[in-house]
């Protein structure tokens, strides 16, 4: 029987939580457009004027404050061992960037405290390093980094 070449690959994915999805979001964007347009009428009958005119503005800053928030919705960090490297790619507004590192001079500083993310140096190259773990708990950045260094064989130097 023919053996099987595939490994599985190990990988991470540190992706953002979004409580709402795009279209609860415009959903609850246009029940408040409807609310405050409602009130701003009102006192636009009674002559004033003034009160719609910061209704306006309140919605233009709170929908440039959604448009970022659904801009960023979708940021991720995939960390992935594949095809003899380390590869991680970062995503943010939509934006790629994609490091690759030899496994072999890659060395993983596991965070200590809590704000800490995961530090990727390449030992060759003191000038390439990568932070990872934006959108990952502690605990979490702790798990990933201490798996990815027990696959990465260790450094020996130059």
């Amino acid at each position: 029987m023919p053996r099987d070449h595939s490994r599985e690959q190990p990988q991470w994915l540190l992706a953002r939580h979004s409580a709402l999805t795009a279209r609860q979001l415009l959903r609850a964007y246009g029940l408040l457009c409807l609310f405050s347009l409602v009130i701003a009428a009102a006192f636009a009958l009674r002559g004033l004027w003034y009160i719609p005119v910061f209704s306006f503005a309140e919605l233009i800053l709170v929908a440039a404050a959604l448009l970022h928030y659904l801009r960023h919705a979708r940021d991720y960090e995939h960390i992935a061992l594949r095809d003899g490297e380390l590869v991680i790619e970062q995503v943010s507004a939509g934006q790629c960037r994609r490091h690759h590192f030899a496994p072999w001079c890659t060395r993983i500083a596991v965070p200590q405290g809590p704000r800490q993310l995961i530090h990727i140096n390449d030992m060759r190259d003191a000038t390439r390093h990568v932070a990872v773990g934006v959108f990952a708990t502690p605990e979490r950045r702790r798990q990933v980094a201490q798996e990815l260094g027990a696959l990465l064989p260790p450094y020996l130097g130059p």
